[in-house]
This record gives C-alpha cells, structure tokens and sequence, in this order.
C-alpha cells in the first residue's frame, strides 16, 4: 500500500504511533522554573496542584524540533509550566511560565532551538 491513504494498521502503524503517557504527577509546591516538576511523557497529566502557580516544566529543545507534548491540569487549581532554563513559550520571553487554568489541557510544540508555542484548550 502507498504512503498517504488511511486503512487499518497501515494507518494505526505509520500515522498514530502509541505515545508515551504519565499519568498522577504532583506539580512542585509554590512554583517557580528551577525545582518544576518534569513532564516526562509526550502525554502528562497533573493531577495535584496544591495551590495556584504550582508548577511543571518542559524538557530542553535541544533535539526536540516537530515534538508536541501535551500537559493536562486535571486539577480544579491552575498551574504555570515553565520552559527548561534559557527556552521561550510563544512570547513570553526566555524562562516565562505559561499558566494552563483548573481542567485545562495544553500543547507545547517545539518549532526551533530554545523556542516552544502552546495551544491551549477551550
């Protein structure tokens, strides 16, 4: 079968590879970039925030260019997930944080060294 048409495993095999999951991570109590907790999986889901501003953070862009993970605050607190040291989110600036509210799911593509854009659910 040719590249391009969606049929059974040739579909499942070369289009939707089985992607890594975490699930029950803790983000770090009272925030900040340094101590975040690490998303490890492609998929990451947080399912204790203590408090608002509790946060995650994204692995290095070295090497990542085209990877997307998805971070799930599962939580009915809002958390902040931060860049690794020296990377951006959208326009945030190097080392700014991107807040992902209570029962709010976000993307991060890498689209180059150090940079990294969201997309953040309805």
């Amino acid at each position: 079968m040719s590249r391009g048409f969606i049929n059974g495993s040739d579909f499942e095999e070369a289009y939707a590879p089985l992607q890594r999951v975490k699930d029950g991570l803790t983000a770090f109590a009272t925030g900040g970039q340094a101590s975040a907790t690490s998303l490890p999986a492609s998929i990451s889901r947080v399912t204790t925030v203590g408090t608002a501003g509790d946060s995650v953070k994204l692995p290095p862009s070295t090497g990542l260019i085209g990877l997307t993970i998805l971070a799930i605050n599962s939580t009915g607190t809002s958390m902040n997930v931060f860049p690794a040291t020296g990377d951006a989110i959208d326009n945030l600036g190097a080392n700014a944080a991107k807040a992902v509210a209570a029962n709010k799911s976000c993307d991060f593509t890498c689209t180059g060294a150090g940079q990294w854009h969201a997309v953040l659910s309805a």
